[in-house]
């Protein structure tokens, strides 16, 4: 777990703005390693319906109500396991026969949550002409929320002045 103790302000900020990225996209990013495998169980219609609304269920009802730092440190190591997951799920897939299965599956920890976000840029985009998502989806929001449930007190640091 991230101790914010054994860091610099910096440091501590460079983690909870990485960490408030996969938190507002977290099942973008935690797709990594499922999805390949959800390819060679489920059609890979009703996968990419269901995780599309999943991403927007997520965005609107937990982002705004819940941070959890250690959710999203494990989610960080649960994720390498797509380097294990994409290519065996590849190689089980090309072996059934399924040779555009097989290269979703392995394209997919790369590809998948960007397509995602595409998917996302309209419902989002209205959510954040929102007071509502203005407040609970930039990125810098999860980020002060992220550091204070690991106990810093986020500071605002002004610029240096241009000489």
């Amino acid at each position: 777990m991230w101790n914010p103790a054994e860091h610099s302000d910096d440091d501590n900020a460079r983690w909870a703005r990485l960490r408030a990225i996969e938190w507002i996209g977290w099942p973008d990013f935690i797709s990594q390693p499922i999805v390949p495998v959800l390819l060679y169980f489920c059609p890979w219609m009703s996968v990419m319906g269901a995780l599309a609304a999943i991403a927007l269920l997520w965005r609107v009802l937990v982002v705004p109500a819940w941070v959890s730092p250690v959710t999203a440190y494990i989610g960080v190591l649960f994720v390498q396991t797509k380097f294990i997951a994409a290519p065996l799920m590849a190689y089980l897939l090309w072996q059934r026969g399924e040779r555009a299965l097989a290269l979703a599956a392995l394209v997919w920890p790369w590809l998948g949550p960007f397509l995602i976000q595409c998917v996302m840029v309209i419902p989002m985009s209205v959510l954040r002409a929102t007071p509502f998502g203005k407040k609970t989806l930039q990125i810098d929001a999860v980020q002060q929320r992220l550091l204070s449930a690991v106990g810093v007190q986020p500071t605002k640091t002004k610029a240096p002045p241009m000489q």
